[in-house]
C-alpha cells in the first residue's frame, strides 16, 4: 500500500479553473442542504489566544468520498513570516479506509473559500452589480478579488488593509480606500477577511451597507457587527449547526438565527434586496476539491507516492 503525497505547488497546478470551482462548490452545497453529505461539526482546540486547529471530517455520498481537513489559523504568523491558514487534507478508500491521499490544504481553503462566496455572489448580488469592497488583503482578499474579477471583468473593487502594503496584491485595477468604511461606500458586494479573533470590535454597522447588496462575512465577526447582520433580508450560512457551535464558544454574539443554510436557499427563487451569507467553511467543500484534485494528479501522474 501507498500513499500519494501533493504539494502546495502541485495542488495549485491541479485545481479546476474558477468557473468550474464555483459549479463545483454549488454542487456541493445542494447535496449538504439535500441531506446526501454526512457533515459533523468540526471540533477544534486552541493552543494560543486567537489561534485555532479544527478538524474537518466529510463523506459526499454522491461521489463516494471520505476526506477530513486538518486545518491551523494564526494570526500572529504574519509577523513570523509564516502563512495565517496551514493545513493537511487526507483522503480515505471509502471502501476500506485506507488513506489515499495526503495533500496540502492551504490552496485548497484559499480557493474553496473565494469559490463559496462567488457562488453566493452569482445567486444573491443585486442585479447588475458593478462594485465591490474588500477588508483584508491577505490570501483571502487576494483570492476573492480573482473571483471578483471572474464574474464581472468590469467591477470597481475598493480596498483597505491596516498594512497598505498589501493592497496591490489585490490587483492592479484595485483602488485603495482611506479607511474600511469608505471602501464599503456604495459597494454592492462587500467581502470581509480579517482575521478570526475572540471579543473583536466589528466596527461594520447597518449604515455602512447599501440597501440592496451582499455582505460575504468570511471573517466571522471580525468587521460585521450584531446590527449590520441584524439589518439584512436573508441572513444565511453554510451550515447552521456550526454556526451554533461558534456562538457556543463565544462568537456571533447578538446575530440572529439564520434563516436556513445556503445549500438550501439555492434550490429557491427569488432574493431580497439585502442579504448577508456567513460561509464558516464546511469540510464537504474541502473534499470535493480533494477528491477532483487527487482524480487530476493519477490522471496527469503528479504527487510521490510514499509507503504505508
Amino acid at each position: 500500500m501507498s500513499l500519494l503525497y501533493l504539494t502546495r505547488d502541485e495542488v495549485s497546478r491541479l485545481l479546476p479553473p474558477v468557473p468550474e470551482q464555483l459549479d463545483l462548490v454549488e454542487e456541493t452545497y445542494r447535496a449538504v442542504g439535500a441531506g446526501r453529505v454526512e457533515l459533523p461539526p468540526k471540533p477544534g482546540i486552541h493552543p494560543r489566544p486567537d489561534s485555532f486547529i479544527h478538524a474537518m471530517p466529510a463523506y459526499l455520498r454522491d461521489d463516494d468520498v471520505a476526506a477530513l481537513k486538518w486545518v491551523a489559523g494564526y494570526p500572529g504568523n504574519k509577523e513570523r513570516g509564516l502563512p495565517y491558514i496551514t493545513g493537511l487534507i487526507v483522503l480515505n478508500d471509502p471502501e476500506t479506509g485506507v488513506p489515499a491521499a495526503i495533500m496540502d490544504g492551504a490552496e485548497i481553503t484559499a480557493a474553496r473559500t473565494a469559490a463559496a462566496s462567488g457562488v453566493c455572489i452569482r445567486r444573491f448580488a443585486p442585479e447588475g452589480w458593478s462594485r465591490a469592497a474588500v477588508l483584508g488583503a491577505g490570501e483571502q482578499g487576494r483570492f476573492h478579488a480573482e473571483v471578483l474579477r471572474q464574474l464581472n471583468p468590469e467591477v470597481t473593487i475598493r480596498g483597505w488593509d491596516p498594512h497598505p502594503e498589501r493592497i496591490p496584491s489585490l490587483g492592479d485595477n484595485v483602488e485603495e480606500a482611506p479607511g474600511p468604511r469608505e471602501a464599503v461606500q456604495a459597494a454592492e458586494v462587500v467581502v470581509t477577511a480579517g482575521p478570526i479573533v475572540e471579543n473583536p470590535e466589528s466596527p461594520l454597522t447597518a449604515d455602512w451597507l447599501e440597501e440592496s447588496s451582499l455582505g460575504l462575512p468570511i471573517d466571522f465577526d471580525f468587521y460585521f457587527s450584531a446590527d449590520a447582520v441584524e439589518s439584512a433580508e436573508l441572513f444565511l450560512v453554510d451550515d447552521v449547526g456550526q454556526f451554533e457551535y461558534y456562538r457556543s464558544l463565544g462568537h456571533f454574539q447578538g446575530w440572529p438565527e439564520p434563516a436556513e443554510s445556503v445549500g438550501e436557499t439555492l434550490a429557491r427563487d427569488g432574493a431580497p434586496a439585502r442579504v448577508v451569507c456567513c460561509n464558516l467553511g464546511i469540510g464537504a467543500l474541502d473534499a470535493a476539491f480533494a477528491a477532483r484534485v487527487l482524480a487530476r494528479a493519477r490522471e496527469h501522474g503528479t504527487g510521490t507516492e510514499l509507503p504505508l
